[in-house]
């Protein structure tokens, strides 16, 4: 039994078991004990994550991990202060966080993707009024503080392609204002990009010198709002941008991120391409592209980018990558080896910033006739895990050094009803945590050598 299981054993006994999990979690532990660990006032390039050689480096130690996203981390915390409680070691989401957090320090995981604004438009306006913004990076101190104690580092996803105008209303959906997707990507000069500017500078500058920052992601998925739409590229009532300027966002945003931390990595969190991606591009329409338009898709948005890796999005459900047109005109699939060509001929690292296998219910019947040992729910194990594991499997495989499963422990209350929920955690299906840590320990030994 190797060591991962061992810890894996131990700690579902220590959750099963009455009381907290650990000092951290106890209502009576005093709130200085979360406080940030001592660090430095400034870092060095040692101290961060570095790419030599084509190879990502941590603490100056060659670096690989499949870990996970924790998703809400940030926007249970934030939310809990938006309704008037405080952040004390009493407050059961504080607990929950923190005991998601050491949960997965136990089994060796040294990483987690987050979204560090709140959803969707109230991310923005979280930040551009100033009283939710004392809320907003006291939420942060927070999550950072949690991370410190446990030893965690982040890969710290700053939402950048939601300083739109665009609002949520209750009854009549979404509306979008003035200055929409393709204002924002496409001109430095709106006020969407100032206020996303001035963001940046603070946030980035505010927390710098943190060691729990992994790296920092620009957004998620802009990608796939590229060239979608009619042929205005007008997408149910939004205007949206093309891929190359897409890439020029990338490129600018990357660059004010360097400018106040020019240590760190950056991130697009750009996800896959649509399969049609460069035909969209060019105006002609969703022909499946082959593997070289995929790469032109690629090397527009990262050739000569600031941004310093390959960033997909990966949820293969019951395929084997993403549908491509082969050499022989014949369907093919794009897959980890695929991409990893891609990133190799680019000269950047790829990372997976979210994998994950979508349960389908019954009524998704064109996947049950094409695969009749999908799965409809994690909760039902036996037919989850061969899935899960040959999707972690082409990872290991394929030799990505960066992956986060989509997804670790929501604490959301609508998807604690949903039989299709994606998250995993020790006590709701512990054996397919395993698959997680197991795949973790061999991707580390195929990448990094044994200890």
């Amino acid at each position: 039994m190797n060591r991962s299981v061992q810890i894996l054993i131990a700690l579902l006994f220590q959750a099963a078991a009455p009381g907290p999990a650990s000092a951290a979690t106890s209502p009576t532990t005093p709130a200085a004990a979360l406080s940030p660990r001592p660090g430095p006032p400034s870092l060095t390039a040692d101290d961060v994550l570095t790419i030599h050689d084509g190879r990502l480096f941590l603490d100056h130690k060659p670096f690989a991990e499949i870990s996970f996203n924790k998703f809400d981390l940030l926007w249970q915390l934030y939310d809990e202060l938006q309704a008037g409680r405080t952040l004390d070691p009493t407050n059961q989401l504080v607990q929950a966080q923190d005991h998601a957090l050491s949960t997965l320090h136990q089994l060796g995981f040294r990483s987690v993707r987050i979204f560090a604004l709140p959803w969707g438009p109230a991310g923005p306006a979280a930040y551009a009024d100033p009283s939710r913004r004392n809320l907003l990076y006291a939420a942060f101190d927070k999550t950072l503080d949690l991370c410190d104690a446990h030893d965690i580092r982040l890969a710290w996803s700053l939402a950048a392609g939601t300083f739109t105008d665009t609002k949520l209303d209750p009854v009549k959906g979404w509306v979008f204002g003035e200055e929409q997707q393709r204002e924002l990507i496409s001109n430095p000069e709106s006020r969407g990009r100032k206020l996303l500017y001035r963001y940046i500078s603070e946030t980035v500058n505010r927390y710098k010198n943190r060691k729990a920052i992994l790296l920092w992601e620009i957004s998620n998925e802009v990608t796939l709002s590229a060239d979608i739409g009619d042929q205005d590229r007008v997408y149910n009532g939004e205007r949206m941008p093309s891929l190359k300027e897409v890439a020029g966002f990338f490129d600018d945003v990357a660059r004010q991120i360097k400018a106040a931390d020019p240590l760190r990595l950056v991130t697009s969190g750009g996800s896959n391409m649509r399969e049609s991606q460069w035909h969209l591009f060019l105006r002609q329409g969703w022909k499946t592209d082959t593997f070289e338009e995929q790469f032109n898709c690629f090397q527009l948005l990262y050739a000569t980018s600031a941004v310093d890796v390959v960033d997909i999005h990966c949820y293969p459900n019951n395929h084997p990558g993403y549908a491509i047109l082969g050499t022989n005109g014949q369907s093919a699939w794009l897959d980890n080896q695929g991409y990893q060509a891609i990133a190799r001929r680019l000269a950047k690292p790829l990372i997976i910033g979210e994998l994950g296998l979508q349960a389908m219910a019954r009524s998704e019947k064109k996947i049950w006739d094409e695969t009749p040992d999908y799965f409809e729910s994690y909760d039902d194990t036996a037919a989850a895990k061969p899935w899960l594991q040959r999707t972690l499997n082409d990872v290991v495989e394929a030799g990505v050094p960066l992956t986060y499963w989509w997804c670790y422990q929501s604490d959301r209350a609508e998807d604690r009803t949903n039989r299709q929920r994606f998250d995993l955690s020790l006590e709701r299906n512990p054996e397919l945590l395993t698959s997680i840590v197991d795949a973790n320990r061999r991707l580390k030994q195929k990448l990094l050598g044994p200890k």
